[in-house]
């Protein structure tokens, strides 16, 4: 009964985080999975004396499986954590600024925290040129790349620095047509590009990077709240494995 109960409150907390939390779903629905292993196990225990054979099978099989998947997560979040710091020498003439959510007019936190790093980088390198990136989703009022066109020229960056990429829908496409908006521009897709987001994306942003054929040069915004951090540090290990596999596949 204990079982029962342990499980019952990982999928009920789940449950409560994934619909009532903003912005912390994937944590829900982590909970909600640990839950539902831990669920599973209970149900084989009390079948032991029924089905002996099947029940130790699948609870052997359930074994490996939970194993191989914290063994895999292990090097992926270490791997994810040395590209959180980005680059010693970030410079470059061009710099893409990965989109996040807008909440109707205004940038999300992410949003937010990547728009901060981004006047740092372009005050920091005043002859370098930023790539606002991200379309208009279904519940944004406008683009993200108009958010943050907006947000950065009001706050004193000149509008011939900014250029909107305003089409894509995810971060592979962010890259793709920033890539062509360059090339559009300057005759030649460079090589290497600075890619500016949160740290716990810059790993999966490297994937998508090495897709197009460049060089990418991270630069890190800084997550301000640690749970929220740790939140899209573990859906990033789940992000990473689905980049790799679709990359494999493909």
């Amino acid at each position: 009964m204990k079982n029962y109960i342990t499980s019952a409150c990982f999928i009920l907390t789940g449950l409560f985080v994934y619909f009532f939390i903003i912005g912390f779903a994937f944590t829900g629905l982590l909970l909600c999975a640990i839950g539902a292993v831990l669920l599973l196990f209970a149900i084989l225990r009390s079948l032991l004396p029924l089905l002996p054979k099947f029940a130790r099978l699948v609870k052997r099989l359930l074994s490996v499986a939970v194993c191989l998947a914290l063994l895999a997560a292990i090097p992926t979040g270490i791997w994810i954590g040395v590209n959180a710091k980005g680059a010693d020498d970030p410079e470059n003439a061009y710099v893409i600024v990965l989109g996040a959510g807008v909440n109707g007019t205004v940038p999300s936190r992410p949003l937010r925290e990547r728009l901060e790093a981004a006047k740092e980088y372009l005050d920091t390198y005043p002859e370098a040129t930023a790539i606002l990136t991200g379309g208009k989703g279904d519940n944004e009022n406008l683009s993200e790349a108009q958010c943050m066109y907006n947000w950065l020229t009001e706050r004193g960056i000149a509008p011939d620095r900014l250029r909107m990429e305003d089409r894509a829908t995810s971060t592979e496409e962010n890259l793709d047509f920033s890539m062509d908006l360059i090339e559009a521009e300057t005759g030649t897709r460079p090589e290497t590009v600075t890619i500016l987001s949160n740290e716990y994306h810059l790993a999966r942003a490297s994937i998508f990077a090495e897709n197009e054929g460049i060089q990418m040069v991270g630069y890190a915004a800084k997550t301000e709240h640690p749970l929220e951090f740790c939140n899209m540090f573990l859906r990033e290990i789940g992000c990473v494995w689905y980049a790799l596999a679709s990359r494999l596949l493909s």
